[in-house]
């Protein structure tokens, strides 16, 4: 007969030997943040790679913030572990520290250089210096083309971003795949689940792929993941603190609305959100244009592409198109998301394309047990 407590035991003890064995990670760049549980070091090529901390004292968070500065340039040991979900992040993290050295304390413009336009990942026990914000210069409404209406648009959608409401949808994703072998596009899979949104936060449950529940989470899906961006696309448009440039286009009509189109154009680390692969992040440069219904003010349409990643990003291209409307719940008319595209190509060749409907938009209900990380 099997000792199964001891067996197990054995194999607790070898995992944690493998984990202890596993090959350690170098990375040299600015030390960009210190949270409770994890810390982020930007690269050159501005990639920033998110690591969890031990339960070392010298590299608990509290002695890390008391040692280094925003900005340091520091030589980061990691090691890879099984990825662990980190509340503070909203995100899972799959490298612990295993060192931080202090090579240099570099010029305040150079932490100028690398800083993001808009703080964000979590908390921070690392203070932003005042002297590195970003100034941004605008031209009047009144001396652009097209101004007068898109300052109404911004605090028309920032008003909207800040009280958008919270609602239940039916997401239905189709999934297709390419690849340099195989060029034509194919079906991949097709997703279905039932998905909240409350604010900028999004959560899905009851996910089935091809028909058949998914027992694992959203992340765990083979394949590219999609993210539900509606809210997201809004502030770094209209925000007069992100550095959006915008130019106007023209008018146009589309299924009997008026519309105004605007391009726009965001610098790498501008206010959009980050892109994840594995245990690093990127804020590529993103250029698009943006519908906007006349005279309400109203985001109809936003579509923007990236092409510029750093060679180890993986990413070779990026497009999203993302589409709103007017649905009712209850008796009351709401602008929400109902549909979506994204494309992304690897760097290997492979390609995805992800179709996307909302459908069925309601209220919370009582019956809805979504939890919201």
């Amino acid at each position: 007969m099997r000792d199964t407590g001891r067996a197990s035991g054995l194999v607790l003890v070898l995992a944690s030997l493998l984990a202890s064995q596993s090959p350690s990670i170098s990375f040299t760049g600015y030390l960009e943040r210190v949270g409770d549980g994890s810390v982020s070091v930007k690269l050159a090529d501005r990639r920033v790679i998110d690591a969890m901390l031990p339960e070392k004292p010298a590299l608990q968070a509290a002695a890390l913030a008391a040692q280094y500065r925003m900005g340091d340039e520091v030589r980061m040991e990691c090691r890879q572990i099984e990825p662990v979900w980190e509340a503070d992040t909203s995100r899972r993290q799959s490298l612990e520290v295993t060192g931080i050295k202090l090579l240099r304390r570099p010029s305040p413009a150079e932490v100028a250089g690398f800083l993001e336009a808009r703080a964000r990942e979590g908390k921070n026990l690392l203070q932003r210096p005042a002297s590195t914000a970003r100034k941004l210069e605008r031209s009047s409404a009144a001396e652009t083309p097209g101004g007068t209406e898109w300052e109404h648009a911004r605090k028309v959608n920032l008003a909207y971003a800040e009280d958008m409401p919270n609602f239940v949808a039916d997401e239905i994703a189709k999934r297709y795949r390419s690849t340099d072998r195989s060029p034509d596009w194919k079906v991949f899979d097709r997703v279905e689940s039932e998905i909240a949104f409350r604010g900028q936060r999004a959560q899905r449950q009851n996910i089935r792929r091809n028909g058949k529940p998914w027992g694992q989470s959203f992340e765990a899906l083979p394949g590219f993941k999609w993210y539900e961006g509606f809210e997201t696309e809004i502030g770094p448009l209209f925000d007069p603190q992100c550095p959006t440039a915008m130019q106007y286009r023209g008018r146009s009509t589309a299924n009997g609305l008026k519309l105004l189109e605007y391009r726009f154009d965001s610098p790498v680390d501008g206010c959009f959100p980050f892109l994840y692969f594995a245990y690093q992040r990127y804020n590529p440069a993103r250029s698009g244009k943006v519908l906007i219904d006349d005279p309400g003010g109203n985001v109809i349409q936003v579509d923007d592409e990236e092409e510029q990643f750093p060679a180890d990003f993986e990413f070779a291209r990026r497009e999203e198109h993302m589409f709103w409307d007017y649905v009712k719940i209850g008796k009351d008319s709401h602008l929400l998301p109902v549909r979506a595209t994204f494309l992304v190509v690897y760097s290997d060749g492979t390609s995805y394309r992800v179709e996307v409907e909302y459908k069925n938009h309601r209220h919370f209900e009582s019956s809805s047990k979504i939890s919201f990380h």
